[in-house]
């Protein structure tokens, strides 16, 4: 009998809060799942209205998938207020399922507080975050950028007051301390892109205790068989506008819909399209306006009517019909405005055999190489990225050389076999704790 009880903690279930990070951990606990290995997956979900008090309810006849009804939390400092659920739900369940390890997968709307008590509960098991955003650095949503809309390289108290003047810089200086005093408890934190894991590195996080792994990809997306069919498909023209080649002009942007994941660039961006390509270019949205203003769903409507059929909002989709999305377009697009880590669109796009156009920097340019499996544009920029737009529509060759050189994502399986030998590792020395005063006093980043 294998002695692995790994419990699998995650901010949100993918079935009702449809994000990257959730994605991630559910499919790794599917994963381990299926190796037969022991695992819980323990989801925060908001409490139900009819039966406040309850924590959990399970959302499988196994009681291995939970929801735990937590109630909502301090965001500056993500501290979980309702000592309750911490140091008596919480450790509850500890108590009652025994994991070997426990892996959590952020701790937004949960609590820091629950890295504490799960050490409190064992000083042996080993404890992994993985870091999916820079919440614990930057308090506005942790996507590093300022108010005043420009990106952040550096964080420290006096640069936070200045964007939230509400909140003094020792208040900053404070929160940075309660934050790694939790991460201190850490033994291993995973970072699915380099360029996430230098920036808590460069925070003050121990560089031996940062883990660069990919999240991979789910089974199912590995073992779907790919279509050729349809990749040739044109879009018919009359011989007047021949002069345009209309092999690869189906362009798709999919995830979530807001003004940081650059849907209004999007939007910009085919506006300045040049009029001889619009005959040929087709773009397609997929996502969710749930979480957006009427503003931000008023201009993507109008751009939609002023642009058909040009651009197209296709709505909500299934994540299980990603695959049949990407491989009716030619090209994913990536247009976010902040740096982002490791967004799941662009394994889905490689999965697929497709070439991304992303914005040039953090996750998005270390995982697409420009000139190599995609193209890159300036950030926020419209007109470069319609400019990209026109160079994938019209260059002869372009996208058969790009598609050559696709990495082929990570499986799961991989990604699973290197976490098991973090779980079944012995804690022994964590690797010295995290420093909490950096260059703090001064301000410095």
């Amino acid at each position: 009998m294998n002695a692995d009880r790994i419990l699998i903690v995650s901010h949100g279930h993918p079935d009702l809060s449809p994000g990257g990070g959730e994605i991630a951990a559910y499919s790794q606990w599917q994963e381990l799942r299926r190796q037969g290995i022991e695992a819980m997956f323990l989801a925060r979900a908001a409490v139900p209205s009819g039966h406040p008090g309850t924590p959990f309810s399970a959302r499988s006849a196994d009681g291995r998938e939970v929801l735990f009804h937590a109630p909502p939390v301090d965001h500056f400092r993500h501290s979980q207020t309702q000592r309750r659920v911490v140091y008596q739900d919480f450790r509850a369940l500890l108590e009652e399922y025994r994991p070997t390890a426990v892996h959590f997968h952020h701790y937004v709307h949960l609590g820091l507080e629950f890295v504490r008590e799960t050490r409190r509960y064992s000083s042996a098991i080993p404890i992994l975050l993985t870091l999916h955003d820079y919440l614990g650095i930057c308090n506005a949503h942790g996507q590093m950028k300022k108010t005043h809309g420009a990106l952040c390289e550096h964080a420290g108290p006096l640069d936070c007051h200045l964007c939230f003047p509400e909140r003094s810089a020792q208040d900053f200086f404070l929160r940075e301390l309660f934050i790694k005093s939790f991460f201190n408890l850490v033994d291993r934190f995973i970072c699915p892109s380099q360029f996430l894991r230098d920036r808590y590195v460069s925070w003050g996080l121990p560089a031996e205790r940062m883990v660069v792994l990919d999240n991979g990809q789910p089974r199912w997306q590995q073992e779907h068989e790919m279509t050729e069919g349809a990749e040739d498909a044109q879009i018919p023209v009359s011989s007047a506008q021949s002069s345009v080649p209309a092999a690869h002009t189906r362009f798709v942007v999919l995830g979530q819909l807001s003004e940081l994941k650059g849907t209004l660039v999007l939007l910009e961006a085919a506006r300045a399209l040049p009029n001889r390509l619009r005959p040929w270019v087709r773009i397609e949205i997929h996502g969710s306006l749930q979480q957006t203003d009427e503003r931000f769903s008023e201009q993507l409507r109008a751009a939609q009517e002023e642009l058909s059929p040009l651009l197209r909002y296709c709505g909500p989709y299934l994540h299980g019909n990603v695959d049949s999305i990407v491989r009716a377009a030619d090209w994913v697009i990536v247009p976010s405005i902040w740096w982002e880590n490791s967004p799941l669109v662009i394994q889905e796009a490689f999965r697929a055999g497709r070439p991304v156009i992303c914005s040039d920097i953090g996750g998005m340019a270390e995982k697409v190489v420009h000139g190599v499996n995609g193209l890159h544009f300036l950030v926020g920029n419209a007109a470069d990225l319609a400019r990209r737009i026109e160079q994938a529509s019209t260059t002869p060759g372009l996208w058969d050389e790009l598609r050559r050189s696709i990495p082929e994502p990570p499986t799961i399986e991989e990604v699973v076999a290197r976490q098991l030998a973090l779980y079944r590792s012995p804690r022994g020395t964590p690797g010295g704790t995290v420093p909490t005063l950096r260059m703090v006093a001064t301000g410095g980043g």
